[in-house]
C-alpha cells in the first residue's frame, strides 16, 4: 500500500476531532488554517462543543444502516428485505470479507468518536473551564470512549488503542493490542466515569448526557461481555431499584416519553430537523411497514426487520406479541411481521428525520443481566428469579421459580430466550449470542441454509485498517479472513 493511502486512512480516522497538540513558539503566531486549542478552544462553551461532538458519534455508531446490520443481521432475529444491495445480503449469509465496506465505516466511526473524546480527556491544564465542570466533562468523555472502544472489541477482538490527542508523527500508527489489554481500558474509563457522573441531569438542556446509573449498567454489559460476572454484579447492583418498567410498552419508544429516566437509562438523542441527514434519526425509515407507499426499500419503508422466527417465539399471550410488531399496515399484510418499536407517529413518514432516540439501556436489560450473572456464579438464593420474573410478569406470561427445577444450563437458555423477546431489535442480539455461545445454533435455527463457521465470531479487522497502519501486519488479521 502506498504511503499517500496509509496516510489518506489514518486521516480518515482523525479527520472530525480536534487535535489537541503543540504548535512552534516561532514568532508566537496562532494557525489560522487547522484548529487547535490556541485558536478554537477560547471558552468553557467551546470545550462544550467539543465534547458535544464526542455524543454526537454515538449517531452514527449505534444508529447508522450500516452499523444497525451489523449487530442485527447475520443472527435469529433480524433480516434484511433489500436483498439487491450485496452489502446486506453478504452480512446475512456470511460471505463478508475484510473488504466490506460497513465493516470499514463503522471502524472509523468508532475512532472519530474516540479522537473525540480523547481530545476532552487530554484537555490542557489551563484550558479555560472551571475545576467541577472540567470533572465532570472529562468523565463524560470517559464515559463515551468506553462505549466506542467496547463496539471495537465486541465486533473485532483486540484493536490497536489511541488514548491521547496528539497527533505526534511517532504515535501516528499503533499495534493491535489484546481484547484483554482493550476491556481492561473500557473498564478503566467506565468506572472512573462512574465516580464522577451525576445520578441525574437537573436542566432541560443537558438531559441526553451520561449519568452515573447509565455508567454502571453499561459497566455491568462489559464484564459480562468480558466473562466477569462477579464484577459484573458489583456494578448491576449500582442500578437495581432505582428504576421501574412502563405499564405500557408503547411508552418506552414513544418520542413524548424522552428521556424521562423511568425504565429507559441511557438514550442516544435525535430530534426532527426538518432537512434529511442532519439530527433526525433513519429508524422509523428502515424498521418500518414493507410496501406501503413509504420513501425507501423498492416503494415500502422497512430495509430490514425481525424475522419470522423471532415473532414465532413469544406465546401467544405474550403482551409484547402485539406491542412490538404487526402482521399487517394500513391494509397492507407483513410477512414476516414488522417491528412496532421505531414508530413516530408525528415524522414517521418523513425519510430519514423521525425524531426518535435510540434506547442503548433500558432497566429490563439491567435486571436480566444481574439473572444472567447471577445464575453464572451458580447463586442460590431467589434473586435471579426475581430479576427475570419482573420482566415476565409485565409481559403476561408465566412466572419461573426454583420449584421448577431448571439446571444451570436451562436457566441460562432461559434468560437467552428473555432477552430475546424484550430487547429484540435494539442493538444487543449479535453480543447476547456471542456471549452465551450460542451464534451458530440460533442462526441455524432462523436459516438452516446458512452455515456460521467457528472464526465468524469476530469480524475481520477492516482491510484498509490494517493496510493503513504500519505497526499492523496480515498476521493481525482475525482467523479465517
Amino acid at each position: 500500500m502506498t504511503v499517500v493511502k496509509k496516510k489518506y486512512f489514518y486521516l480518515l480516522l482523525c479527520s472530525c476531532a480536534l487535535a489537541v497538540s503543540s504548535c512552534s513558539d516561532f514568532l508566537n503566531e496562532v494557525s489560522k488554517s487547522s484548529l487547535t486549542p490556541e485558536n478554537s478552544f477560547s471558552s468553557s462553551d467551546d470545550w462544550n462543543k467539543a465534547l458535544s461532538g464526542a455524543y454526537g458519534m454515538l449517531q452514527f455508531v449505534f444508529v447508522g444502516k450500516q452499523s444497525i446490520t451489523l449487530n442485527a443481521f447475520g443472527t435469529d432475529e433480524v433480516e434484511p428485505f433489500d436483498l439487491g444491495w450485496a452489502a446486506y445480503n453478504e452480512l446475512k449469509i456470511y460471505t463478508f470479507s475484510a473488504s466490506h465496506g460497513f465493516l470499514r465505516e463503522h471502524y472509523i466511526w468508532c475512532y472519530d468518536g474516540i479522537k473525540r473524546a480523547n481530545t476532552i480527556i487530554n484537555m490542557p491544564a489551563d484550558a479555560p473551564v472551571p475545576a467541577g465542570e472540567r470533572e465532570s466533562m472529562i468523565a463524560q468523555a470517559k464515559f463515551l470512549r468506553a462505549i466506542y472502544y467496547f463496539d471495537l472489541v465486541a465486533m473485532y477482538g483486540g484493536v490497536p488503542m489511541w488514548l491521547e490527542t496528539s497527533v505526534d508523527p511517532d504515535a501516528l500508527h499503533k499495534p493491535r493490542e489484546s481484547a484483554d489489554a482493550v476491556y481492561t481500558q473500557i473498564v478503566k474509563d467506565m468506572s472512573e466515569a462512574a465516580a464522577v457522573l451525576p445520578v441525574k441531569w437537573d436542566e432541560p438542556g443537558d438531559k441526553g448526557r451520561a449519568t452515573r446509573y447509565a455508567a454502571y449498567s453499561l459497566l455491568g454489559r462489559f464484564y459480562l461481555q468480558w466473562g466477569k460476572s462477579d464484577e459484573a454484579l458489583g456494578a448491576l447492583n449500582q442500578v437495581i431499584g432505582k428504576y421501574s418498567l412502563y405499564d405500557n410498552y408503547a411508552d418506552i419508544f414513544d418520542p413524548s416519553h424522552k428521556n424521562e429516566e423511568i425504565e429507559n437509562i441511557f438514550e442516544v438523542q435525535f430530534r426532527h430537523s426538518g432537512n434529511w441527514g442532519l439530527e433526525g434519526s433513519l429508524q422509523s425509515s428502515y424498521w418500518g411497514p414493507r410496501n406501503v407507499g413509504g420513501p425507501t426499500a423498492g416503494g415500502g419503508w422497512g430495509g430490514f426487520g425481525p424475522t419470522q422466527y423471532l415473532y414465532d417465539r413469544y406465546e401467544q399471550q405474550d403482551k409484547r406479541k402485539q406491542a412490538f410488531f404487526a402482521t399487517e399496515y394500513n391494509g397492507v399484510p407483513q410477512t414476516p411481521p414488522c417491528i412496532m418499536k421505531y414508530r413516530d407517529p408525528e415524522y414517521g413518514t418523513v425519510i430519514e428525520d423521525d425524531q426518535l432516540n435510540y434506547i442503548m439501556m433500558r432497566y429490563p436489560d439491567v435486571l436480566l443481566m444481574k439473572a444472567e450473572a447471577l445464575n453464572n456464579i451458580d447463586d442460590k438464593t431467589d434473586a435471579k428469579y426475581e430479576c427475570l420474573n419482573q420482566v415476565r410478569k409485565r409481559a403476561g406470561i408465566s412466572l419461573i421459580t426454583k420449584e421448577d427445577g431448571l439446571t444451570k444450563e436451562e436457566f441460562a437458555s432461559v434468560v437467552l430466550e428473555e432477552r430475546l423477546r424484550e430487547l429484540c431489535c435494539e442493538h444487543h442480539r449479535r453480543f447476547d449470542l456471542l456471549r452465551f455461545g450460542k451464534l451458530a445454533e440460533q442462526v441455524r435455527a432462523a436459516f438452516p441454509e446458512i452455515e456460521v463457521k467457528p472464526y465468524h465470531v469476530l469480524y475481520p479487522i477492516p482491510q484498509d485498517a490494517i493496510d493503513g497502519n504500519d505497526m499492523m501486519t496480515e498476521a493481525d488479521q482475525n482467523p479465517g479472513y
